[in-house]
């Protein structure tokens, strides 16, 4: 017996999924607060100041675990621009880091949420004036900490609207003893690959 066309036959390849790609490209856009790293999580949104970031991100998961856990390795240029109380900002932002995410939420089938954390290296172009104003000092080498959610409509698993908080930090003085650094709350398209 033939099934009727349009039917689902036993070689139509099931629908993808989020898992099913491994390189992701992200357009970033983010705003700066002045709130410390702990406020910045639990308590937004804080002070905002004309000072803008602009980057491009490229990810690649690295392994997958538990199936629910995957590590990924990602490399971001920004640009950072506006004004401050004090001045004009201006410089570029190379970072890399490794993410840890969690993506089996029980939702996922009317909404696909993944939530990533990462650690890595934030190198700027200059030191940022506006981090030695808010908190003191910077240097142009800190450590880079994220905090992400990224939101999927489970029929198009290829993009994503991404939330993120961007720190730069001195790891509490152990970069040449910078405190704290600067805090940017980001949205990000995501494209999968």
């Amino acid at each position: 017996m033939t099934a009727a066309p349009g039917a689902a036959g036993e070689n139509d390849s099931p629908p993808a999924r989020v898992k099913d790609y491994q390189w992701a490209l992200t357009l970033y856009n983010g705003v700066y607060t002045n709130r410390t790293l702990g406020k910045t999580t639990f308590n937004i949104p804080g002070k905002f100041e004309r000072k803008y970031l602009h980057g491009l991100g490229l990810s690649r998961e690295l392994t997958r675990f538990w199936d629910d856990f995957a590590l990924e390795l990602e490399g971001i240029f920004a640009k950072h621009h506006g004004r401050h109380k004090e001045g004009h900002q201006d410089y570029e932002e190379y970072v890399l880091a490794f993410l840890l995410r969690y993506d089996n939420f029980p939702w996922n089938h009317v909404l696909h949420t993944s939530a990533a954390i990462g650690d890595g290296m934030s190198l700027t172009s200059k030191t940022p004036e506006r981090e030695v104003q808010i908190r003191g000092k910077s240097q142009r080498l800190l450590n880079y900490l994220a905090f992400e959610l990224a939101l999927t409509l489970p029929g198009y698993p290829k993009y994503s609207l991404v939330y993120r908080i961007h720190h730069r930090s001195g790891v509490f003085g152990l970069f040449g003893g910078v405190r704290g650094a600067s805090d940017f709350y980001v949205l990000g398209l995501r494209y999968r690959f």
